[in-house]
């Protein structure tokens, strides 16, 4: 038997789930909470660096404390991924208020800012049973820009809300042989 060697309370305070649902299409004020440089092949021409972010939710109010995370590709050895990791750390900077890139990934903790979130796609991978490999998440889609005004207000597009609710409904089509027409006794190809 091993000994644990440490005093755990299970109390109802710390024992209540989070919510890891998807968060409905919307303006969203965010912040920073941490963040992470990964680094891949060092040494190699197949060097990535690879900064990943854990962002929460600040507004709207109802939503407040949930996470998004994202990752931002600013060295990789395809061209296109890098430039495209790159634009968005850009905007990213700029959406903060931040002219450059700072020296620490901590500077860009806990400052303020507006995106708009909506879902990515299902991974083109598919398991052996047909499903994605991985299922759509959350992304943002569009960096607010503190520098030309007109800031929106945090909040989630109504008619999405109740759609991007993530539960699987009834197909219209669930692949059943259509039914055959009514009242058609007498065979196509003729006869009595």
């Amino acid at each position: 038997m091993a000994k644990i060697g440490v005093r755990v309370e299970a109390t109802e305070e710390n024992t209540q789930q989070r919510d890891f649902t998807n968060l409905p299409n919307g303006d969203y004020q965010l912040e920073i909470s941490a963040s992470e440089i990964k680094e891949k092949n060092k040494d190699t021409r197949d060097h990535a660096i690879n900064l990943s972010v854990t962002i929460d939710v600040l507004a709207p109010e109802e939503l407040k404390g949930r996470k998004v995370f994202n990752n931002y590709n600013l060295q990789h050895p395809n061209p296109q991924v890098q430039e495209i990791g790159q634009r968005q750390f850009a905007c990213l900077l700029r959406s903060l208020g931040l002219n450059e890139a700072p020296e620490d990934s901590d500077e860009l903790h806990f400052i303020s800012f507006m995106a708009r979130i909506g879902m990515g796609k299902d991974s083109k991978e598919k398991n052996a049973d047909g499903t994605p490999k991985y299922a759509a998440r959350n992304e943002l889609k569009k960096y607010y820009y503190p520098d030309e005004g007109n800031l929106p207000e945090a909040k989630v597009d109504a008619a999405l809300a109740a759609a991007n609710d993530n539960r699987r409904t009834t197909a219209s089509n669930d692949n059943k042989p259509a039914a055959t027409a009514a009242g058609t006794t007498r065979r196509p190809w003729g006869g009595k």
